[in-house]
């Protein structure tokens, strides 16, 4: 876990840009970078960071729409469906929810006939419904101290 607001700091700043050497961090926190490198050694050991990641502007990529899909799905195809989750390469996330509509899955699509056929695809295995996103107000939000 965290030691103290020292660790705080270290992972709002990598948060903010994962690629900041520890050079930089020691510099913001007031420590040295061989402590800082220790203390994000000890903080992925934890499994407080699990990972870095490279935002990529999709729209220059050709994937020029996004959607959410909620979908309801019984029990007896929810665990074949989750299991055929990579055969939806261009979903982004799955979450499962309370409420009538068990999942919410955010896509990137190419095109409208892109999403119509992996809404065909989705049919399969429960009811779609489609809700198209037309701006990113805020993405990427971080974990702050409580």
């Amino acid at each position: 876990m965290l030691k103290d607001n020292l660790d705080w700091k270290i992972l709002e700043l990598l948060q903010e840009n994962a690629r900041l050497s520890f050079a930089q961090i020691a510099r913001e926190v007031g420590l040295s970078p061989s402590a800082v490198g220790e203390r994000v050694q000890r903080l992925e050991d934890t499994e407080v960071i699990t990972g870095y990641t490279t935002k990529v502007n999709a729209v220059k990529l050709g994937w020029s729409l996004s959607a959410f899909i909620m979908m309801s799905v019984n029990r007896i195809n929810f665990q074949p469906f989750t299991d055929a989750l990579d055969q939806f390469p261009e979903m982004l996330s799955c979450t499962r929810v309370t409420g009538k509509d068990c999942l919410i899955m955010k896509f990137l699509l190419k095109d409208s006939k892109h999403l119509e056929e992996v809404i065909n695809r989705l049919a399969q295995h429960g009811e779609p419904t489609t809700l198209l996103i037309l701006n990113e107000l805020k993405e990427h939000g971080k974990v702050i101290k409580g």
